[in-house]
């Protein structure tokens, strides 16, 4: 993708960023948690930092809210050299509201927390019970112990269990490893640590080409950029602030 349609995509954003909805009364002010550099120190306090608060669009996560996770998953598509730092630091061990848990795995792997709530309105309008990508593969069900017809992908950010191997059925059942997983290995994308898997235009420090990549697996083509566009929009409009959402 060019450098010009990179910076448009970018602009794009900013300009949207002008007329925003009324805020909703319940969310937590002020916005805290924002994009950490590529090699920056992770917090390990980020439970202490949500700002808690009873504001709940959505109420019937409140079992997937409930379920703490647990470790052992590795990221995939990730170096063997990443997944040795931070593999065991995909544990989902945090309960609380949906607006916690985004805040919470937004600290835990240092992503902006505005464009993690555009992006779980993406993937699920905030939806922990989402299900996505049907598939009539045996042998792609099979993976996930289903057969087929079965669903792929699961949660808030839709992990997908047939490629991201040991996330399911965490990924249904429990939100904060949901958003854990899917954090995780948007760090390690934009750490670099996939070895140009991606192609060669792909490079460490790019948020949206691995925001991109995690819809489409590709890095930047037509299908990566669409999504891209849809979760800026989302972001623009600061959509979990209206007061219908």
């Amino acid at each position: 993708m060019s450098q010009i349609l990179r910076v448009t995509l970018f602009l794009v954003m900013v300009v949207g960023l002008i007329g925003v909805a009324r805020p909703h009364k319940g969310l937590a002010e002020p916005h805290d948690f924002s994009t950490l550099r590529p090699g920056a120190i992770l917090p390990n306090d980020c439970a202490q930092h949500v700002r808690r608060s009873s504001w709940e669009p959505r109420p019937f996560n409140y079992k997937a809210n409930h379920t703490a996770g647990k470790g052992g998953v590795t990221i995939d598509g990730a170096s063997a050299a990443f997944n040795r730092k931070f593999r065991g630091r995909v544990d989902g061990n945090f309960t609380g509201t949906t607006d916690e848990i985004i805040q919470w795995a937004a600290c835990k792997w240092g992503f902006d927390e505005d464009i993690t709530r555009a992006r779980a309105v993406q993937e699920s309008d905030w939806q922990q019970s989402k299900l996505g990508d049907r598939s009539d593969d045996a042998r792609k069900c099979a993976l996930i112990g289903k057969s087929a017809p079965c669903w792929q992908s699961y949660g808030i950010l839709q992990v997908k269990g047939t490629v991201h191997n040991g996330t399911y059925p965490l990924a249904e059942q429990s939100t904060a490893f949901n958003v854990d997983y899917a954090l995780g290995w948007l760090r390690a994308c934009y750490e670099g640590a996939f070895n140009h898997w991606l192609g060669d235009d792909y490079a460490p420090g790019d948020e949206w080409g691995c925001i991109g990549a995690w819809y489409s697996g590709e890095w930047y083509d037509d299908d990566a950029v669409g999504y891209i566009r849809k979760v800026q929009a989302h972001l623009a409009a600061l959509v979990w602030k209206n007061p219908n959402f």
